[in-house]
């Protein structure tokens, strides 16, 4: 049965539609205009790599990562671009030095080249998926990051995957315990 384009109905969707495939809008990207941040960290001496997808992008929230995932009392020195709100980095304790993409792209020792790197290659990551929702990024993100940081200690693709599928294995365990309210288990 053939029906006619203008019968077929519409989606009820509880948003409204996205609009793509015309001019971005100015400025940088909220997760509330389907253009979500994401914040990486490199740490230039191992080149592990963190990416974070906030729904609300603050200094605050840049600062509770980065005390997360240092140690106490280390001395960090923080590369940023000039967007004002890492401003809150010196105050908090981060040696904080900043270039100016207005005027250059590195001053020395003083650039954010490595996270550009990371974006543009998390980017085709991303792509081949035709389309990732905004509150599945930071799954996809954080599978970019663990093959990304793995691929820097081994060459072996095989173990690769195989690291991969054991922490699958183990997530599946632990969420598993705590279906079965057995999580204190795994701490005995």
């Amino acid at each position: 049965m053939y029906i006619s384009s203008g019968q077929k109905g519409e989606k009820n969707l509880d948003r409204p539609p996205r609009k793509r495939g015309l001019r971005a809008n100015r400025g940088r990207g909220t997760f509330e205009k389907d253009k979500p941040a994401i914040v990486t960290f490199v740490d230039r001496n191992t080149k592990e790599t963190m990416f974070f997808v906030p729904e609300h992008l603050s200094g605050d929230y840049v600062i509770d990562k980065m005390g997360r995932h240092t140690d106490k009392g280390s001395k960090i020195t923080t590369y940023t671009d000039e967007y004002k709100m890492y401003s809150k980095l010196e105050s908090a304790g981060y040696q904080h030095k900043v270039v100016n993409h207005s005027f250059e792209y590195a001053n020395g020792n003083i650039h954010i080249n490595n996270c550009e790197n990371r974006h543009s290659l998390l980017r085709p990551f991303l792509v081949i998926k035709r389309g990732v929702s905004k509150y599945n990024l930071q799954s996809y993100a954080n599978l970019f990051q663990f093959f990304f940081n793995k691929r820097l200690q081994s060459h072996n693709p095989v173990e690769i995957v195989s690291q991969a599928i054991n922490a699958i294995i183990n997530f599946l365990y632990f969420l598993q315990c705590l279906k079965n309210q057995q999580f204190l288990k795994l701490f005995a």
